[in-house]
């Protein structure tokens, strides 16, 4: 048995000098990766991807923008916004079509369009209602994707 595990462990490690990816590249970002660096090889590889998993530290790097990761930028707003849209497309269709109201205010806030802004947004929003709301039957997640699309232009 003292044989296969050294037999096994040998191969890990011959294994990993033939198999020169960084951790970074399969691992991601996390504690295995700050920890491991840039090293090469299955096994560094292997244990990267073991730190990252076993203590949730990838999860707080990525919400936080630590440990290698890159927070996203609106990832709170877009789940809010996309709520938003859910439950309130027909008063929202009506506002953006009107250039104003209390949910495109909503809105507004949702997707932390300043003051200065604000009046810019609304007129885009308010251009681009065929391309929001192309159909009477449009998915909601479609109309957020549109709203989305149309603020990052502004």
């Amino acid at each position: 048995m003292k044989k296969y595990i050294a037999a096994l462990g040998a191969l890990l490690v011959l294994s990993g000098t033939s198999y020169a990816a960084t951790v970074t590249e399969n691992c991601g970002c996390g504690l295995g990766k700050e920890l491991i660096g840039e090293k090469t090889g299955l096994a560094w590889n292997i244990l990267g991807t073991s730190l990252n998993g076993t203590s949730g530290n990838q999860t707080f790097g990525i919400s936080s923008g630590t440990l290698g990761c890159e927070k996203p930028d609106a990832f709170v707003s877009n789940e809010r916004m996309d709520t938003f849209v859910a439950d309130n497309m027909d008063s929202l269709a009506v506002d953006i079509a009107t250039g104003n109201g209390e949910n495109l205010d909503a809105l507004m806030e949702i997707a932390q369009v300043s003051g200065a802004d604000k009046a810019a947004a609304c007129q885009a929003l308010q251009a681009n209602f065929d391309t929001i709301y192309p159909t009477a039957d449009v998915e909601n997640t479609a109309v957020a994707q549109s709203i989305r699309g149309v603020l990052a232009q502004i």
